[in-house]
Order: C-alpha cells, then sequence, then structure tokens
C-alpha cells in the first residue's frame, strides 16, 4: 500500500520537477556498482567531453543565468546562456536573452550578429525584429559622421514598416520608434503621418495619442496637441497625463480659467495629492493674482497633509522663484495669523526672509521662534545654521548646541555643529561632531563626504588614506554625487595618482553637473597633467569665464597657456587645434607671444590676489620677473592689503567682495561685525562705491569701518531693501 501511495504522488508531480528529480537522482547515483556522476560543466573554450544532453541541465543553466541577472552580473549570465544553448540551440527565447546580455555587457556588434540570424532562423517573430532595430539605433547614433548616421538610422525604418508592423499593426513601440527615426533624419512630417496612422489603426490606445500631442507640443503646434490629447482623454476619461497637458497648453497660452478648470479636476477626481499639479494651480492663482484662492488652497493642502512640510514651502518657493518676496511673506503672514502656534510655519518664513537677502529679519524671526517655544530645537538651531551661513562660528556653535542638547536624535544638527567647528578650523571638535551624526546617520553619502574634506583641510598628507577612504564611500552609497566623484579625481591629480582614473571621475561629475567651473578648473589641470596641453586649454579657459576672480584657476590658466605657447613656438598648428584657439580669441597668427602674454597676466594676478601663496609668486618671478620691474613694489603692497583683510587678531578694516556677497552677509560675518544689521555701516562708509547693497561687484575692496558704541545697532537695524519690519504675529 505504500508503494502505491508513493506512485500516486509521483504521477501528481509536475513533469518537468519529476524530470528534474529523475535526473538528479541518476545523475547522483548512477548504475549499481559504479561511481556517481558530477554535475555536467561546459567549457566556452575548449572541446570537452560532455555527458549526453537532458532538458534539465538545460534549465539548471537557464536559471543560473536568471539569479545572476537579478544580481546585476551580466557576464556571469551571458555566459549561463551560451551553456544553457548547447542543449536548446533553437530556443527563441535563449537566444534573445543572449542578444540583450551581450548588448548589457557592451558587446553591441555581437548582439548585432546574433539578432541577424534570429531574425532570419525566426521571420515571423516580432521580438528579435525589435530587439534589432534597438541595437542598430544605438550603433548608429555612436557614428560621428552625420551623413552616414542619417543613413544608418534610414536602413532601420524598413524593419518597422517592413517587419514590425506586418507582424503587428497595433504595435505602439513601433510607432513610436518610427516617429523618432524619421524626426531624426529630417522627416518630421512623415513622422507626424505615421503617428496619426497608429492613432487610426489602434482605436484603443491612449498612449498614442498623447504621444502624438506632447510632439506637437515640442514642435509648439499647440492646436493639433490639443485634439490629440482631447484624443486620449475620450479613450480613457481617467488618463491624468492627458488632462494635465491640456491644462498646461492652457497656462502657457495665457487661459487661466480652462487651465486652473483642468488642474482642479485633476486633484478632485483623478490624482488627490499630486503635488506637481497642485504646484501648477497655485501658479495659475498667482498669475490671475487670485491671492485669497492661493491662500485657502495652501491652508486645504496643509490640513489634508499636516505631517507633510513640503506643501508649506511650494507657495512660497513659487514666489521666491520669481523674486517676488513682498508677496511671498503676506500670504505666509496671513497663514500664521490663523495658525498662531504652528512652529513649522515660523520657520518657513524665516527661510523666505533668508532667500530674499533679509537676514536680521530672520534673525528676528528665529528669535520669535526661541521665545515662543523654548522647549522646541527649531529656533535654535534655524538661527545657529544662519549664523553659520553668515561664517559666524562663535554664534552658531552657541545655538546649534542649545538645539542639540533639545533634539539629539537630530543628525542634522551635529552635522552643523561640525561644519561650524571647521570654520573655526577645530578640527578635532568637528570629527568629533561629525562621527555623532554619522551614528544617527549611517549610510550618507554627504556625510562621509564631509568627513573627508575635514581631513583633506587638517592636514592633507597625513590623512590622505582617510581621504580617499571617504570619498570612495560617498561615491559607493551615492554614485551621482558629483561632488565627490570632483574631489577624488583632483586629489588624484594633484597627488600624482591614477591621471585616467582622475579623468573619468571628473567627467563623470561634470554629466551631472556640466556648468560647474570646480569642475572644469579639475578636469582642466588634469589634461594639462596627463600632457594633453590643447584639451587642458580648453577646458580651464570655461573655468576661467565661470570663475573669473579664483586664484587658482588664474594660476592653472596661466601655466597652461604658457607650456602651449612653449609648445607652439616649435610645433605647427592643425585645424582642429587652431579651432580650439579661435574659441578663445586667439588667431593663429603671432599665437605663442598672445598665449604667453595672456599667460603673464594670470600668473601676475593671481600671485596679487593671494600674495602670501609664496610658490605662486616665486614661479611669477621666475618666468616674467626680468619682464616686470614694478612687480615687487605691488607685492609689497598687496602683501599690507592682505594683512589688513586677515589680520591674527581683531576686526580686519578691509574685505574683498565674493561672489554672491551682500552688505548683511558681511556685516553678519563672525570676523567683522557679527550682526548683519550693521550693514548700513558698511554702506555709509564705502560711498560712492557701493550703489546698491544687495548687487556688489566680486572682487571690489571695501572698508571696514569700527563700530562707535553699540547703540548704533538702532540707527542701523532699517532693512536693506523694502520688505517691512517682522509684526507681532503671535
Amino acid at each position: 500500500m505504500k508503494l502505491d501511495h508513493l506512485i500516486r504522488i509521483f504521477l501528481r508531480t509536475s513533469p518537468a520537477l519529476v524530470l528534474v528529480a529523475f535526473g538528479g537522482c541518476m545523475a547522483a547515483s548512477g548504475p549499481s556498482g559504479a561511481p556517481p556522476r558530477q554535475e555536467t560543466r561546459i567549457s566556452t573554450t575548449k572541446t570537452s567531453p560532455v555527458d549526453a544532453p537532458r532538458p534539465w541541465q538545460s534549465y539548471y543553466h537557464q536559471v543560473q543565468a536568471n539569479i545572476a541577472s537579478g544580481l546585476e552580473n551580466p557576464y556571469l549570465a551571458l555566459d549561463e546562456t551560451k551553456k544553457a544553448l548547447k542543449y536548446r540551440p533553437d530556443s527563441l527565447s535563449l537566444r534573445l536573452q543572449k542578444a540583450r546580455l551581450e548588448q548589457k555587457v557592451g558587446d553591441d556588434e555581437a548582439a548585432l550578429g546574433t539578432l541577424i540570424r534570429l531574425t532570419k532562423d525566426f521571420p515571423s517573430r516580432l521580438g528579435p525584429w525589435m530587439e534589432l532595430a534597438s541595437v542598430k539605433r544605438k550603433l548608429a547614433l555612436r557614428t560621428q559622421d552625420p551623413a552616414l548616421r542619417t543613413e544608418q538610422l534610414k536602413s532601420i525604418i524598413p524593419i518597422y514598416t517592413d517587419r514590425v508592423l506586418t507582424l503587428d499593426p497595433l504595435k505602439e513601440e513601433a510607432y513610436v520608434a518610427l516617429f523618432d527615426l524619421y524626426a531624426r533624419t529630417g522627416q518630421i512630417e512623415t513622422g507626424f503621418k505615421v503617428l496619426k496612422d497608429g492613432v487610426k489603426k489602434n482605436p484603443k490606445s491612449t498612449y498614442l495619442p498623447f504621444y502624438l500631442g506632447f510632439e506637437y507640443t515640442r514642435e509648439k503646434r499647440y492646436d493639433a496637441a490639443e485634439e490629440a490629447f482631447r484624443t486620449a482623454i475620450s479613450r480613457n476619461p481617467g488618463f491624468e497625463p492627458g488632462w494635465e497637458s491640456l491644462a498646461d497648453i492652457a497656462a502657457q497660452q495665457g487661459r487661466w480659467g480652462e487651465a486652473e478648470a483642468g488642474y482642479q479636476r485633476i486633484l478632485d477626481r483623478i490624482q488627490p495629492g499630486n503635488a506637481e499639479v497642485e504646484g501648477k494651480l497655485l501658479r495659475v492663482y498667482l498669475a490671475e493674482n487670485a491671492i485669497p484662492k492661493a491662500i485657502s488652497f495652501l491652508e486645504r493642502i496643509i490640513e489634508e497633509h499636516p505631517q507633510n512640510d513640503r506643501f508649506r514651502l511650494i507657495l512660497s518657493s513659487l514666489l521666491v522663484e520669481e523674486s517676488r518676496f513682498g508677496p511671498a511673506i503676506d500670504q505666509i503672514e496671513k497663514i500664521i495669523r490663523k495658525n498662531p502656534r504652528n512652529l513649522k510655519l515660523l520657520s518657513f518664513l524665516g527661510s523666505v526672509y533668508e532667500r530674499s537677502l533679509h537676514f536680521d529679519q530672520a534673525m528676528d524671526t528665529y528669535r520669535l521662534m526661541i521665545r515662543k517655544f523654548p522647549t522646541s530645537y527649531e529656533g535654535y538651531f534655524d538661527l545657529g545654521d544662519l549664523y553659520r551661513k553668515l561664517n559666524n562660528p562663535k554664534m552658531a556653535i552657541r545655538h546649534l548646541s542649545k538645539a542639540r542638547r533639545l533634539a539629539r536624535e537630530k543628525w542634522q544638527i551635529a552635522f552643523a555643529i561640525a561644519l561650524a567647528y571647521e570654520d573655526k578650523k577645530a578640527y578635532p571638535k568637528a570629527l568629533k561632531a561629525l562621527h555623532s551624526a554619522m551614528v544617527l546617520k549611517p549610510e550618507n553619502a554627504l556625510l562621509y563626504f564631509n568627513r573627508g574634506v575635514l581631513y583633506d583641510q587638517w592636514d592633507h598628507k597625513k590623512y590622505i588614506g582617510h581621504i580617499r577612504a571617504d570619498m570612495e564611500e560617498s561615491i559607493r552609497i551615492d554614485p551621482k554625487f558629483p561632488d565627490a566623484l570632483n574631489y577624488l579625481g583632483y586629489t588624484e591629480v594633484t597627488d600624482k595618482g591614477d591621471l585616467v582614473r582622475a579623468r573619468y571621475l571628473i567627467l563623470r561629475a561634470l554629466t551631472f553637473d556640466p556648468q560647474n567651473g570646480s569642475y572644469r578648473d579639475s578636469l582642466g589641470w588634469c589634461y594639462f597633467k596627463m600632457g594633453q596641453l590643447f584639451k587642458a586649454y580648453r577646458e580651464e579657459s570655461q573655468a576661467l569665464v565661470r570663475m573669473p576672480d579664483d586664484p587658482t584657476v588664474l594660476s592653472h590658466q596661466g601655466r597652461i597657456e604658457r607650456a602651449l605657447a612653449k609648445f607652439l613656438s616649435a610645433h605647427p598648428m592643425d585645424a582642429r587645434r587652431q579651432g580650439i584657439l579661435a574659441s578663445t580669441g586667439v588667431t593663429s597668427q603671432n599665437a605663442s607671444q598672445i598665449l604667453l602674454s595672456r599667460a603673464r597676466n594670470h600668473l601676475r594676478e593671481s600671485a596679487l590676489r593671494h600674495p602670501m601663496k609664496k610658490e605662486r609668486v616665486r614661479r611669477y618671478v621666475r618666468y616674467f620677473g626680468n619682464q616686470d620691474p614694478g612687480f615687487p613694489l605691488e607685492l609689497k603692497k598687496a602683501r599690507v592689503q592682505w594683512g589688513r583683510m586677515h589680520p591674527k587678531k581683531g576686526r580686519p578694516t578691509l574685505y574683498r567682495v565674493k561672489d554672491g556677497d551682500t552688505l548683511q552677509i558681511i556685516a553678519a560675518k563672525g570676523r567683522i561685525y557679527g550682526d548683519p544689521r550693521y550693514w548700513r555701516r558698511l554702506l555709509d562708509a564705502n560711498q560712492p562705491l557701493v550703489q546698491d547693497p544687495n548687487h556688489l561687484p566680486s572682487g571690489l575692496i571695501l572698508k571696514i569701518p569700527p563700530l562707535r558704541r553699540r547703540v548704533e545697532i538702532q540707527h542701523h537695524s532699517s532693512t536693506a531693501g523694502t520688505v517691512r519690519p517682522l509684526p507681532d504675529l503671535l
């Protein structure tokens, strides 16, 4: 009976599992008296005897390939797929999987060959044709020659028209891909015709008419776009992107009523709480000057999402982006009057004052928070962090320490304290505070990055290992962290490390922030160290445009120009190099003399801007000292001026304006006055040089007069602008 029962269970089992179990048992035990056989292993490099094919072996390798793909290891997945194909060489799915994995490992040519053979063997299957067209498009877009690239793209069109759409006339992806190909080959009207044809042939598709409307919008053909979006909505009345796109067009054309109705419909019926749509609706209210509607709408959002502080920032953020600070503050104050015990709204108001550069108003707001909510950390934290931003670390540490005692679980407070200690150059205390933040927030790329920067400022040579390790860890946590990528790359350059890896890291940083002057400077200096002078000159010139007053950039540019001038004096130029020089105003005639003259100017300015950098001064004297007899006197004056800007004790009597400075920012610095309310004292002492206290030219030298008596604060506390003093909101 027991044997019959086991047989019945065995027969109910899935055939695949039976085969696997049976094959496994046979492989494990073998015939009577024979030793057990090992698992079959197939070499991809040389021929070796294998067991007779069994289906379970193919499935085993296919499962291993799927596991490797899930673990993001395409190389192992490709190897296992090839092993599976040894047993099932005619499998469509395995061969298609092989082609996709070949693309993932970067072997597009092999993938192309696999797909061509696959389409010949399976001409009536859709997948191989779609994949083949995709690979051909990828390869065509890499072609540098525009004419050849266009021809290659045109050759892909028949794959979709003659093959894909013949097999599946309703394939949405084929119509979208065809439009892209026609647009890239200068046949955009044909592309629109193809999309329209797809919309007609597939009456159930919502995506095709929406995509058609999207492309019409990009071409600013709004009437046709609206018709396409309405078609999508008629097919699916709950299709949110269609309604939103219609409202967007209405808003662009100033039809505010239609735009408001469209956005409101989405929020009421389709996607309540959609933050992006809520922001667009607020823009409509502001464009209509419907302030009561905006306030009522914002209040409703805050009531619906009391735990989400982001909504409290939506309205003011929109106004601040348009520099309409007065209306933004008015609206926030109306909300505060209705919610007088809401600490978050007061913090929000203070942040708007900060954005509007009215730091004294922001400080008054944060002090009000401390007075009304003495047991809450937010007021102390906001005030301390503002002092830190204004380069007053002493006051920052005082208030941030109080915030820390009230909320030890907040890693942001410990991090801010670490930055304030770092500004004071109290590196051991900064490191201790930063470690506290990292205990509370262990997997944070920003914290690892800042610890690396701290070690670098503390002692670069001593802690170079720590610097590299922290930057590597920061990039591991966040591979798209551009500051960490650039910092590590520049460290490789300055420490004579791996220049090829340094270039790779800096280029990755530039992909995320291509306008960053510091990243361009790093790349230019990397090319200089690699001996690629023309590329170095191209990148450093772009850095100088973005950072014209930076002493390091000036020094790098001067050294590159001098090296390039020496090179050109001994080597002829080709057309490509002439183009690089021409982009910076250097003609091929007398290029060497022009570059040498520029190098002298840039190295001279770098030495005088930071006259205490002795190596830069010695370098300029060595290169151009004989041609510049007046330099020693100017250097002496620059060092006297530097001493007045950076005295060992006491307050400086001069200050060089940096990019983004205002009189309030300068007055608030700890080494100036430590309080933004003294900004008018600076204005009176520097007229007529200063015309606008909120817009100061970078590099301007300001006088820092002494304070006569403490009561001046009452006279100098009026705001540098039109924003009125903080009312008694509570």
